[in-house]
């Protein structure tokens, strides 16, 4: 199984070759709708399409920050909100993907262990609540986030084994080489956490080999203005030379 799924990927890879990247740009005096960074299927929102909204894009990466840090509210660096907008992207296109070949939908079972996988990430329920309060946020949104990793999850369960699955081995060879954002606190204090975060490297490191050839044959539209703080100094990226780098 798993040669073959390491088959599958090479044909793929290389057939990404094949295949021109699709990119709209945004026209010249043309603005997106408000709250919109990126959308994904077409040039525009639509029933066929899926759209990112900045403050979906600002969540995800506070949840980063605060599975790094201490989670205190501060302002969120740019390039963490860019690579957080490319892993968004990265999982609407396997979603659809998932759509496209009719993949079985994840159970309730499924989107109930993203969700709590996604909770010990930051360190439990008490954090998360207290983190979407100070940024404004709902439980719905989390809901939204677990529901859409359980859809890359399943497509890759069905696609390649074992994606997502840390074994008790895997866990203690990332904690003794420091490969984690855990520092030096004891083992079992934060073995479901470190199992909870080396499970979503996992899954982004599946989107990302699969990333560029969904990316090939779909169109995406990314308003980069959008994600360029206002303080900036540097021109705002075109979007033909940032979308080579998302």
């Amino acid at each position: 199984m798993i040669a073959r799924a390491c088959t599958l990927l090479a044909w793929f890879a290389f057939a990404s070759l094949l295949v021109s990247f699709v990119c709209v740009a945004l026209a010249d005096g043309e603005l997106p709708a408000e709250g919109v960074v990126a959308v994904v299927g077409g040039p525009t929102p639509g029933p066929t399409t899926d759209v990112v909204l900045l403050s979906d894009v600002e969540l995800r990466a506070r949840i980063e920050l605060a599975v790094a840090s201490d989670g205190s509210l501060r302002e969120v660096p740019h390039d963490l909100l860019a690579a957080t907008l490319e892993e968004i992207i990265g999982e609407i296109l396997v979603a659809r993907e998932a759509t496209r070949l009719g993949t079985p939908d994840p159970s309730d079972g499924d989107i109930r262990r993203e969700y709590d996988r996604l909770v010990a990430s930051v360190g439990g329920p008490a954090i998360l609540t207290a983190l979407l309060a100070r940024v404004g946020a709902s439980s719905p949104e989390i809901d939204a986030i677990a529901t859409r990793r359980a859809r890359v999850t399943a497509f890759f369960r069905a696609n390649l084994e074992g994606s997502g699955d840390i074994s008790d081995a895997q866990l203690e060879t990332a904690y003794a080489n420091g490969t984690h954002p855990f520092g030096d606190r004891p083992l079992e204090e934060i073995r479901e956490a470190l199992r909870a975060w080396l499970a979503t490297e996992s899954v982004r490191h599946d989107v990302r080999r699969w990333l560029e050839v969904l990316r090939a044959r779909t169109v995406v539209r990314v308003f980069f203005d959008a994600l360029v703080p206002p303080s900036a100094d540097a021109a705002p990226a075109s979007p033909s030379t940032a979308a080579s780098t998302l």
